[in-house]
């Protein structure tokens, strides 16, 4: 079986997947208007993105399992892992998925690494500091102004409540990233991300444990390069 890259997609570390993307362009509407995102009808408010500005901004670290599940346009499931991810300010993510695929994705802020086990290879990049080209950030970087990127919607329900955002920048490699948060339990958890392609692709991110600000050790978020394993180095600038 081939194997699919959507790891890094699924949190926005886009140069990880093998998958190709399209964004459908995003039209900004009056915030007193409907806009139709996905199948629902939703109000864009200044609201919305001050609610969601308020769940992400108590979040200074972020642990949780997670399920990653990828279908395409006929609903026809591509790929499903399991692993554990931790996410620190500024800009700090470890990302390592379990079983036949295993990848370890890890920032400092700075650099990227993708190491794939099987492969016997790490890649390193720049991480991207633009909300809309690393979704990650959403949990570890700055927000403050988060609604320049996305137009942001605000679903409720009765046990939860959704936020969809939709980049306004129509060259972004998704159309839609939907935050789930649930309002039943005190602490309010992020539970789940969806992300949607033009294509119709959709990946799937539910977690569980979720552990909000646990304290999170800085070495976890470097990568000591094993020996032996090919390197492919795509930073620019001094390291």
């Amino acid at each position: 079986m081939k194997k699919i890259h959507s790891l890094g997609f699924a949190l926005g570390l886009l140069a990880a997947s093998g998958l190709t993307w399209a964004a459908e362009s995003a039209e900004q509407t009056d915030t007193s208007d409907a806009i139709q995102i996905s199948t629902h009808a939703v109000a864009n408010t200044k609201f919305a993105v001050a609610g969601l500005q308020e769940k992400l901004g108590v979040i200074k670290s972020f642990s949780a399992n997670f399920v990653q599940s990828t279908q395409d346009n006929l609903g026809n499931t591509l790929q499903s892992v399991k692993g554990f991810m931790q996410v620190a300010k500024p800009g700090k993510l470890r990302w390592k998925t379990e079983g036949i695929y295993q990848q370890l994705v890890i920032s400092d802020g700075k650099s990227l690494w993708i190491y794939d086990e099987d492969l016997e290879q790490v890649s390193i990049k720049n991480m991207e500091n633009r909300l809309s080209e690393t979704p990650a950030l959403l949990l570890g970087g700055d927000i403050s102004a988060i609604d320049e990127d996305f137009i942001i919607s605000q679903i409720p329900s009765d046990n939860s409540l959704l936020y969809v955002l939709q980049p306004k920048d129509t060259s972004q490699l998704f159309d839609s990233l939907e935050l789930n948060f649930n309002t039943l339990h005190e602490d309010q958890p992020l539970t789940e991300m969806v992300i949607r392609d033009a294509s119709g692709q959709v990946t799937h991110i539910s977690f569980s444990d979720v552990r909000s600000n646990p304290k999170l050790e800085d070495k976890i978020f470097t990568f000591d390069i094993p020996q032996g394993i090919d390197v492919i180095d795509g930073r620019h600038g001094a390291y």
